[in-house]
């Protein structure tokens, strides 16, 4: 029980937790799967897209957006909250390349959203995200950078990270095959990202997956890439995962 410990999120509770932010984290948790992972050639963001219904356009509430030339950002949660961070992203991103004449780093620009984040959960009047953000780069190191900003105001960098249903299954799939997963170049590595996001979703609605990428053929850029071609794959790598289920099954 709270016991009213819930009404804001500057009152801790007598164990010293602050329920709105674990309320903020449970949306994030029980969200669609988003996952981020550096390749030998790049970085990757994929964002699993659940239809709610069937009369929904396909593309709608895009999960990814670029936020400059160099970044990405990928949303884990409650959009419409993502879409703010994302807004602001980019006034920080225009803001410190009219100051200082050179690019923001994805560090930077992770420290900076990071202190925008706490501030949602220092004042009465505000309250927690209810997403978590995924901030991939290519920065002037000539290094690929990954970070997950959570809803408190946390960030770390990370090789492979995941957050949201399937994240479990992910997250333990890309440990065990962390290194080898790693060593593949970005075309042979999506694939297999794909093919672990698809996994982890047991549930019966049509899915869409949106898909960022930051790699050396592309000019170290981020670009979206083009839905067709992401469900051409999809729908290669269902074939071959229903395939392997009926051996399996035969054996």
């Amino acid at each position: 029980m709270s016991a009213g410990y819930d009404t804001s999120c500057t009152t801790l509770s007598q164990e010293g937790r602050i329920y709105q932010i674990e309320y903020a984290t449970k949306k994030i948790e029980n969200s669609s799967t988003v996952l981020g992972i550096i390749f030998r050639d790049g970085v990757v963001l994929v964002s699993e897209k659940i239809k709610e219904s069937k009369a929904i356009v396909p593309g709608s509430n895009p999960t990814i957006y670029s936020v400059a030339k160099h970044i990405g950002i990928a949303i884990c949660g409650l959009l419409p909250d993502g879409r703010n961070i994302v807004s602001r992203a980019k006034l920080e991103a225009s803001s410190y390349f009219k100051n200082y004449g050179v690019p923001i780093s994805g560090q930077i620009l992770a420290e900076r959203l990071s202190i925008y984040v706490h501030a949602h959960t220092c004042h009465w009047g505000a309250r927690p995200f209810g997403c978590c953000v995924l901030i991939s780069s290519f920065d002037t190191d000539n290094k690929y950078h990954l970070f997950m900003l959570e809803n408190n105001g946390n960030f770390f960098e990370y090789f492979a990270c995941a957050n949201g249903k399937g994240r479990q299954i992910v997250k333990a799939t890309m440990e065990k095959d962390n290194f080898v997963i790693r060593e593949n170049n970005i075309a042979e590595g999506l694939k297999k990202v794909l093919k672990i996001i698809i996994k982890s979703y047991e549930g019966e609605k049509e899915t869409e997956y949106d898909v960022g990428v930051i790699s050396s053929g592309n000019n170290n850029q981020h670009d979206v890439i083009d839905k067709k071609y992401i469900q051409d794959e999809v729908i290669k790598i269902k074939e071959e995962i229903n395939k392997d289920k009926m051996d399996v099954e035969k054996n």
